[in-house]
C-alpha cells in the first residue's frame, strides 16, 4: 500500500502554506510560480519512484537518494 500524492493538490498546498514576504506583485507572483512548479515536480518525482516501489518506505527511500535538480 502506497500514498497516491496529486501534484496539482500538493503543489497548491505548498503555495498557500508557504507566502512570499516580497512587497512587489511581480516578485510575490515569481516566488509563488516557483514554489508551485517546485512543488509541482517533486509531487510527480515521488509519484514515478511510488509506481515502480511496493512499499511505501522504499518510495521515501529512493526519493531521498535521488537528486533532484529541480532548479534547472
Amino acid at each position: 500500500m502506497g500514498i497516491e500524492i496529486e501534484p496539482e493538490k500538493f503543489a497548491e498546498l505548498v503555495v498557500t502554506a508557504n507566502p512570499s514576504v516580497k512587497e512587489n506583485a511581480e516578485d510575490i507572483a515569481k516566488d509563488s510560480l516557483e514554489l508551485y512548479i517546485t512543488a509541482f515536480k517533486l509531487a510527480e518525482k515521488y509519484g514515478n519512484c511510488s509506481i515502480n516501489a511496493r512499499e511505501t518506505s522504499d518510495v521515501l527511500k529512493e526519493a531521498l537518494e535521488l537528486e533532484l535538480n529541480l532548479t534547472s
